[in-house]
């Protein structure tokens, strides 16, 4: 699914609560526009096309459209129901169909809440202030535990709690002592010191450690999916090991938990995948790892009006979710990653900022594997660009941004456990999601302003498209005074700048005879973030300002 190109919001309605959406998803070769009771699904082909209950393969009702023979429509999806379809061309008797799967609407409110463990930058949010939960990352955990009713399926690669009876291996065994199901999947070759402490009545199940298998490199929880309430079940997932320096830092890291019963179904058919079973007990005869997964869930869900997409590695292609998001950006790219150690990614990342966006910036961790490509990114987009974070700790985030400053080209991020290497790719397990939201953007940003400040990284603006001649507003952040560092043939130029705040709204405009000494004041404006515009003859250069 390509970010820019796939799908529109057409319409939102309200309902006891509930916000449904009318949207429509570009796949490849057709459509499908998701409404509350129906799904419609419009080729670009004439074909014949068959619907069924991804579980129970029981035939979905599906009529043709009148006015137009390539839709289809399902029109007794039920609420977060998985549907299988097969579709294949109208050409002759020999039919060769495609499978697909999509996930109906649920009821669920589509909450999301996201979450991190340093310090993020408030004052340039657009939309919502980040939650920095410091050291407490781990009560937030907890508190969701503690909330679980009825079923708690938990995908750990590393863990630590400080004793049976507290932390977060109390409150799963509190869980367990009320009632709740609770079965934990979690990675075989590594020393969790949480996995003693829970009680032995529960369920467990390590990864193999064999050499043709990677990691279980998860750290996703799963609450309450089969609840016949549609707002308790929720997703829990994010870069965070639950391990004392991964939450409590040094380390640098997110988590995000979604309210949303068709997410959460998903998540659970991959924690099933592994655990080899749909019961209490594991089946190790049955159960699947890291390469021999297969693609077994919808990629696409609708959650309180947006799109997200969802991906486990390695079966369901995530690397490939990477590349699109990158290739989507039509104005920003915003990333924090620990490593980049693909080729591919990386050149993907070099040929966009060579098309023309000018807006590159990168955060990466400075304990990075040999062969990583950070030297060569900082060579093509600039070693003040491609910064690495030097402070304590690792810089453990996996997450891009596209399109943070522009609401008009979907604003998108992308997140989870998956580092962007080959074993991510190939052999661990691993989930992905890549999110179509504004909000949810504009958070991940605060974050990462924080820590490309704390490299030393310097925020990007886009050189003036004449004989990329330069121009530089210095300090950023400042606390009031901006100053122009102009290529010497602009010196003698004319020009004008326009100081816009995060709403669109502009607080100040001024006219420059010459761009030599040319400066303007934000020591009059609130703190937070500022986007200005400058305009010297034909050209224009656009660039962000902190006010701090």
């Amino acid at each position: 699914m390509h970010p820019k190109s796939t799908f529109v919001m057409l319409l939102c309605t309200l309902f006891s609560g509930i916000v449904f959406s009318q949207t429509t998803v570009r796949e490849n070769g057709y459509t499908v526009t998701y409404n509350h009771k129906n799904i419609a699904l419009t080729f670009d082909q004439n074909v014949a096309f068959r619907a069924f209950n991804a579980k129970s393969l029981a035939e979905k009702q599906v009529t043709i459209d009148s006015t137009n023979s390539y839709t289809y429509t399902i029109t007794d999806a039920e609420p977060a129901e998985f549907i299988k379809y097969e579709y294949a061309l109208k050409d002759g008797a020999n039919k060769t169909y495609n499978t697909a799967m999509l996930a109906a609407q649920a009821l669920s409110t589509g909450v999301m809440n996201v979450y991190f463990n340093h310090p993020v930058i408030t004052s340039a949010a657009q939309y919502q202030p980040a939650q920095d939960l410091g050291s407490t990352l781990d009560d937030m955990l907890i508190a969701y535990i503690n909330n679980c009713q009825s079923t708690l399926d938990i995908a750990i690669y590393n863990s630590y709690s400080p004793s049976s009876t507290t932390g977060i291996a109390g409150a799963i065994n509190n869980a367990y002592g009320r009632g709740v199901r609770v079965r934990v999947v979690y990675d075989g070759s590594t020393s969790s010191v949480m996995i003693p402490l829970l009680n032995p009545a529960i369920p467990k199940l390590a990864s193999p450690t064999s050499s043709s298998y990677g990691i279980m490199h998860n750290k996703f929880v799963v609450f309450d999916a089969d609840s016949s309430n549609p707002n308790l079940p929720w997703v829990w997932t994010g870069s965070t090991n639950w391990t004392a320096v991964q939450i409590e830092g040094p380390d640098k890291n997110n988590a995000i938990a979604i309210q949303d019963q068709a997410l959460a179904q998903a998540y659970k058919t991959e924690f099933e995948e592994m655990w080899g079973s749909s019961v209490l007990l594991p089946n190790a005869t049955l159960s699947k790892f890291g390469p021999y997964k297969t693609d077994n869930t919808p990629h696409t869900f609708v959650i309180g009006g947006k799109v997200v997409g969802n991906y486990f590695s390695p079966s369901d292609g995530a690397n490939a979710q990477i590349i699109n998001v990158i290739n989507s950006a039509n104005n920003d790219i915003e990333i924090s990653t620990m490593l980049i150690t693909r080729d591919d990614v990386r050149s993907t990342l070099i040929n966009k900022y060579n098309s023309g966006l000018g807006i590159v910036e990168a955060v990466f961790d400075t304990q990075n594997p040999s062969g990583n490509d950070i030297p060569a990114l900082k060579t093509a987009i600039g070693a003040n660009k491609m910064v690495q974070y030097g402070g304590a700790g690792i810089m453990h985030h996996k997450f891009i941004l596209v399109d943070n400053f522009n609401a008009a080209s979907d604003p998108t991020v992308l997140t989870g456990s998956h580092n962007w290497s080959a074993s991510a790719e190939t052999k661990n397990d691993e989930n992905t999601l890549v999110i179509h939201d504004p909000t949810i953007v504009d958070q991940y940003y605060q974050a990462f302003l924080y820590l490309y400040g704390q490299a030393g990284g310097t925020l990007a603006t886009a050189e003036l498209v004449s004989n990329k001649k330069d121009l530089m507003l210095y300090p950023n952040p400042t606390s009031g005074m901006v100053f122009f560092k102009a290529d010497s043939s602009l010196f003698s130029s004319k020009g004008r700048v326009t100081v816009y705040n995060v709403v669109g709204s502009r607080i100040m405009e001024r006219n420059f005879t010459n761009m030599q000494n040319a400066s303007f004041d934000l020591s009059n404006a609130p703190k937070g973030l500022y986007f200005v515009t400058v305009q010297i003859g034909e050209f224009s250069y656009q660039a962000k300002i902190i006010r701090k």
